[in-house]
């Protein structure tokens, strides 16, 4: 399944990234970078795996995460970022307590952007690899940890504004150890 879901993402990459390697580079270099933040939405039942907890609520970690990438025009683009674990998901319960943190993400994707009919606005589709390591507390025991790593594939919409872009993202991770949603919000700057 897993495997069938990457051809699909991989074809549909390719089936917009093939025209878009034909136009223009526009005026910058094509550098660009940045920072954001990802919330990474981590299945209950992977997040609570071994501890003999259930969750009622999705545990939802934060990590600040600084993007690097190349543009080959205004279509098409490679991206990688790296960043530390920010905000833990805290929780609660009849005599238990814990937190779920995330650290180390790392990504690498390639991005397929389309304008749509004003040019400073667009949506984006991506696909690559992420990894993350999601650690775990429960009581104040460290809770053995998850690796998160594989096939990383999402949507979003961007804004841009003379050499700033501004995006919403949304990826699902699929491998290692758990599965996830990352939500992530980025200022990235043009060159």
């Amino acid at each position: 399944m897993k495997t069938k879901l990457a051809l699909a993402a991989a074809s549909l990459v390719g089936f917009f990234a093939t025209p878009a390697m034909a136009q223009d580079q526009t005026d910058n270099s094509g550098f660009y970078a940045g920072a954001g933040i990802n919330l990474y939405f981590i299945d209950k039942d992977d997040a609570a795996e071994g501890m003999g907890i259930v969750f009622e609520d999705q545990p939802s970690p934060g990590a600040f995460i600084g993007r690097v990438g190349y543009s080959f025009n205004q279509y098409f683009a490679i991206e990688a970022e790296a960043g530390i674990g920010g905000a833990k998901s805290e929780f609660e319960g009849p005599g238990i307590s814990g937190d779920i943190g995330v650290t180390g993400p790392v990504a690498a994707h390639l991005v397929v952007t389309y304008p749509l009919n004003d040019s400073s606005t667009y949506l984006l589709a991506r696909a690559g690899y992420s990894s993350v390591t999601v650690e775990r507390e429960l009581n104040g025991v460290e809770q053995p940890d998850l690796e998160l790593n594989g096939a990383s594939f999402g949507f979003g919409a961007g804004i841009r504004s003379n050499n700033w872009d501004f995006r919403g993202e949304y990826s699902f991770m699929s491998g290692g150890d758990a599965n996830s949603g990352v939500l992530g919000i980025f200022a990235l700057r043009r060159f």
